[in-house]
């Protein structure tokens, strides 16, 4: 039983080390969820779109279609 635990912990610690938040990340850049969306409102709050290291992929109308597209791991809303 002991060994389960021990064994269930060494997972999970290794599943949580293997998430990555880059750096140069805005203060106020957010996640986009999992899963990605697969449908959209067409209001326009424009974001950038940023890359899981934190490059940036393109501008778009809102937060919900920039985390549909391929490759968007975070948005940053555009002042």
């Amino acid at each position: 039983m002991i060994r389960l635990s021990l064994a269930g912990l060494t997972l999970i610690l290794a599943a949580a080390g293997c998430t990555h938040t880059p750096a140069n990340l805005p203060d106020n850049a957010r996640a986009c969820p999992e899963p990605r969306p697969q449908m959209c409102t067409m209001d326009y709050r424009p974001v950038i779109g940023l890359d899981k290291n934190g490059e940036t992929l393109g501008e778009y109308s809102n937060a919900c279609s920039g985390c549909a597209k391929e490759g968007v791991a975070y948005t940053v809303p555009v002042k």
